[in-house]
């Protein structure tokens, strides 16, 4: 399937009407090839950006801080065997019991467990992060987000306009035109 203006322009809407949201605009191909290379991986591997911008249509959204916390954790700390041994905490509601005696924290929003003991290579990971707003809109599926590293916030702000200091950051979302299969997953 093609891309369909009018399915973009329902997620344009709907995204530009999204409590925080500031911007949200579709995202020019030959910017996509920028953004690839502006990445810069030796602070964290970016697997959200790259199954973002694996998608038929991608979106640059700019938000304020009143949008909502992600639905997962956006950052994680990985081994070379893929075992998560820390990850971001979401909100009040993701921190562990006080009780929870296997767990440090690495600073305000962030937790390790401990006891487990890494394999290889540490890392940080930003993964593929769910967009629940866009799940479920008919002929849009395999939608995911991701935030860019600070050189590709920086050029999508240059190229949008967009000002904001540290009040403002952007988010791409991405999806394929088409309906769902059962149980697929985001980071395909």
């Amino acid at each position: 399937m093609g891309r369909d203006p009018k399915i973009d322009e329902r997620v344009l809407e709907l995204l530009r009407y999204l409590p925080g949201v500031l911007a949200a605009e579709l995202l020019p191909e030959a910017l996509r090839f920028e953004l690839r290379n502006l990445a810069t991986p030796a602070a964290a591997e970016n697997r959200g950006l790259d199954a973002v911008l694996s998608r038929q249509c991608v979106v640059c959204l700019f938000k304020g801080r009143s949008f909502r916390a992600p639905p997962e954790p956006s950052l994680l700390m990985v081994d070379d065997r893929g075992t998560v041994l820390g990850r971001e905490l979401t909100g009040p509601q993701d921190r562990p019991a006080p009780s929870e005696h296997r767990t440090v924290y690495l600073g305000r929003d962030f937790v390790l467990v401990r006891g487990l003991r890494p394999s290889g290579h540490v890392r940080f990971v930003l993964p593929p992060v769910r967009f629940p707003e866009l799940e479920g809109m008919a002929s849009v599926c395999r939608v995911v987000s991701a935030s860019p590293d600070p050189p590709q916030d920086e050029r999508l702000r240059r190229h949008f306009g967009v000002t904001g200091g540290k009040d403002v950051a952007s988010i791409l979302v991405g999806y394929d035109l088409g309906e769902p299969g059962p149980g697929e997953a985001i980071d395909e």
